[in-house]
């Protein structure tokens, strides 16, 4: 069963290393990030509680990789759920080309305010709630959709972790705060990372587990490295709303990029965070 287990995670890896660049656009920086940050991923999963035949709720599974590795991982049926169609689409062709059609489902599902159908034994969530004007809603919703002794898991980002030296030049770094602003209008939160713990608790789930999950680089970097990339592709897709917000301007997005690159090749020191929390429905 093990080496089963381990040569669909093989597939699976192969062909995400493979493909990630020629899915759309939009969703190739989802793609990369789970490619960079697969073996810390999946020893996270393995920590969790047993789900043998059970069922997971994948909220916010976007193109379904990590679905596929839940469901692989943890022996069970996971469901995973999105409010972009499009996304959904690509995640139910990846399960079809893997045969997974068994072991994982999608839907389109607003999960703020989905009805309860039958409570799951567990809930994963990466990277969903710093978007979310609702956080408190989110825990009661979590709670509402798990059997009692069902479990939480959570990732999200606070950018409070970020270390860069040498510093960014003063229009990069303008662009990233008018970022963090134009998060912060509907309600989202780049600082969510340690509030989750509190939100959590104060919703009636138990805090089970909580850890910090580094990344670190000391080297020389380039322009052209996909970290960096990453960087000027998440502000740019969020660039229409920064401009119609008031908070930046098409020439200063283009010379915040023009500095940023321009200031590389360099020896960097990176150093970010994200926060995985585990709670217990009591």
């Amino acid at each position: 069963m093990e080496e089963l287990q381990n040569a669909s995670l093989q597939r699976l890896d192969q062909w995400l290393a493979r493909s990630w660049s020629t899915v759309p656009v939009d969703y190739q920086w989802l793609l990369l990030q789970t490619l960079a940050t697969t073996a810390s991923r999946r020893a996270w999963i393995m920590s969790w509680p047993e789900t043998t035949g059970g069922t997971i709720l994948d909220w916010g599974s976007g193109p379904g990789i990590i679905s596929q590795e839940i469901a692989l991982l943890k022996n069970c049926l996971v469901v995973g759920s999105d409010v972009d169609p499009n996304v959904l689409e690509l995640a139910q062709a990846v399960a079809h080309l893997f045969n997974m059609e068994g072991h994982v489902r999608f839907k389109k599902a607003d999960i703020l305010n989905d009805t309860v159908a039958e409570p799951a034994d567990g809930i994963v969530s990466r990277f969903v709630t710093q978007y979310l004007p609702e956080a408190q809603r989110f825990f009661q919703q979590a709670r509402d959709h798990l059997k009692p002794g069902g479990f939480l898991a959570l990732e999200d980002i606070d950018d409070g972790y970020l270390i860069e030296h040498p510093a960014p030049p003063d229009t990069w770094q303008n662009a990233v705060r008018a970022f963090q602003q134009s998060q912060a209008g509907p309600g989202g939160d780049r600082f969510i990372g340690r509030k989750l713990a509190q939100i959590g608790v104060e919703s009636g789930l138990e805090l089970a587990d909580m850890t910090v999950n580094p990344s670190v680089f000391a080297g020389e970097m380039n322009a052209q490295d996909l970290s960096v990339q990453f960087d000027i592709d998440r502000i740019n897709r969020a660039l229409p709303t920064m401009i119609r917000q008031g908070l930046m301007t098409e020439s200063e997005w283009y010379r915040a990029q023009q500095d940023y690159r321009a200031s590389f090749p360099k020896f960097t020191f990176v150093s970010s965070a994200s926060i995985r929390l585990l709670f217990r429905r009591p």
